[in-house]
């Protein structure tokens, strides 16, 4: 088995048919080239497009497939940007192999050959429509982790454009409404691999693929622009394209629309799209590592600390108790702070120092409620009290996590609302992230807390975003869905940590 392949099909008509032979001997990027010219077949070659990336969605969804477009001499050099170690081809080509071998380029001086046998192909109905190009060709989308269903968006612009291809990525302000939209990747890297998929697919066009802030980007008002084309759900997008080109005084754009890719992923959930769609694979992630843990010297190895964090109303605590039930031990740094405030303890009387005796009880305690009135809403006042209480949390924190270590507790999870605010996180092993959209969070907050919507939204507001502990978490849980969904994403979790564990003995 090796990393990258390229295999050669000697009639278009096959193309459909190559990923799962293929995928016997390539476990990561798979690059398919029609032998020959691909001139005069662009009605076949269209059609294949999408049954090669439903295909590979379907039965080889771990491979990185790509459909070579580039026109004209077979014999051209072909240069990819993941380095081909294994040529394969379908047996109809063996006469040819020593030519093909030669116009790959590779960096191994003695590139693997192996002959494939490709299934019979696709009987061609003879009444392919004909496939219209233009010079210059637009599109648009997010593109967060290029999948087949961007694959195709892309491929059928490529096999349009006959001289330009301009990509518009969204930008921050155009994600934001998406579904975990914390997990989609930097615009630079989205931009990044589009360009790359393009330049692998067809060197020979012009790209300018470039962040936009808009549904409209470079399109409404530059008349070199001939053709958009779009997807099913966003036809709505081109017409307002056309509508605000009649306004500047330019052409409307002709509209390509591409069809939606059934999602064949076999675990595919309920709660998932039943297209190919960048939102189930950032639900995919969840629960599994995003990032690897790093040695940490701060703490002993064991036990092995995990940091919970989460906002107020994010569902951390049943996240936590979904972990307990699979064996880790909890310390919750919001029971402590309670602990704190009984009456008697030094705490108190700092407290009362610092925010006045009306924050306390008859009976000594500290009134949570009438010092969260204080500190919510008045950043000055909260970052007091944590000054206060923070460190007394942390140290009893870790007294208790030595002692369940002590008790034989393997894995001990910190959970904390202040996790990431306070930097707890570099007292653990891992930091782990429970997120939902803030709007959700908002209403959960106002019925458990009877506050209004004003009260709550302060609250959520006062604490670090999804996004900051996305940015830091090496492992997001979701509670936003179903028992079911979320008790998946804990398996996957715990499954990984395990793994890690025993690689650690």
């Amino acid at each position: 088995m090796v990393n990258n392949g390229l295999i050669f099909v000697s009639n278009a008509a096959k193309v459909h048919n190559v990923c799962q032979k293929a995928s016997q001997f390539v476990q990561k990027v798979l690059y398919v080239k029609i032998n020959g010219t691909t001139e005069g077949l662009l009605p076949v070659i269209n059609r294949q497009i999408t049954n090669l990336y439903s295909r590979a969605t379907a039965q080889c969804s771990n491979l990185d497939v790509r459909l070579m477009l580039r026109p004209g001499d077979a014999l051209k050099s072909i240069s990819t940007h993941h380095p081909i170690d294994l040529i394969l081809y379908d047996s109809d080509l063996d006469k040819d192999v020593e030519k093909l071998k030669q116009i790959v380029a590779t960096k191994k001086t003695e590139c693997k050959l192996q002959c494939v046998d490709t299934l019979d192909s696709l009987k061609e109905s003879g009444s392919e429509e004909p496939v219209k190009t233009y010079e210059y060709v637009a599109l648009g989308g997010t593109f967060d982790r290029l999948h087949n269903g961007h694959k195709i968006l892309l491929s059928q612009a490529v096999l349009r454009a006959t001289k330009h291809v301009t990509v518009g990525v969204c930008d921050v302000n155009m994600i934001r409404f998406k579904k975990l939209w914390e997990l989609i990747e930097p615009v630079e890297k989205r931009i990044e691999a589009v360009l790359n998929f393009l330049k692998d697919v067809n060197p020979d066009l012009e790209y300018n693929v470039l962040p936009i802030q808009d549904v409209y980007g470079p399109t409404k008002d530059d008349p070199k622009f001939q053709l958009l084309v779009v997807s099913e759900e966003t036809v709505r997008g081109a017409q307002k394209v056309n509508e605000k080109r009649r306004e500047n005084g330019v052409s409307p754009l002709e509209v390509h629309v591409i069809g939606l890719t059934e999602d064949q992923y076999e675990k595919r959930s309920q709660e998932e799209e039943v297209k190919v769609s960048s939102s189930n694979q950032r639900m995919r992630m969840l629960g599994t590592t995003l990032r690897p843990p790093v040695p940490n010297p701060r703490i002993p190895d064991w036990p092995y600390v995990i940091g919970l964090a989460g906002g107020i109303a994010s569902g951390k605590s049943s996240i936590a108790e979904k972990l307990k039930a699979k064996g880790a031990a909890i310390v919750n740094c919001d029971f402590i702070a309670h602990d704190l405030y009984k009456p008697g303890l030094p705490l108190n009387q700092t407290i009362a120092e610092t925010f006045g005796k009306q924050v306390i009880t008859e009976t000594g305690e500290v009134d949570r409620k009438k010092l969260g009135e204080i500190v919510f809403g008045d950043k000055a006042q909260l970052e007091k009290l944590n000054q206060v209480l923070w460190p007394e949390i942390l140290n009893e924190a870790q007294r208790r996590v030595r002692a369940l270590g002590s008790e034989g507790y393997r894995v001990v999870v910190m959970e904390a609302a202040v996790m990431v605010r306070a930097q707890w996180y570099h007292y653990c092993h891992q930091l782990w992230a429970v997120i939902i959209p803030p709007d959700e969070a908002i209403i959960r907050l106002q019925k458990r807390n009877n506050l209004t919507e004003e009260e709550a939204r302060q609250r959520i507001e006062s604490q670090p975003s999804n996004l900051e502990q996305v940015a830091l978490a090496n492992v997001v849980f979701s509670p936003y869905w179903s028992y079911e969904y979320t008790q998946g994403q804990i398996d996957r979790a715990w499954e990984q940590l395990q793994a890690l564990l025993d690689a650690r003995k």
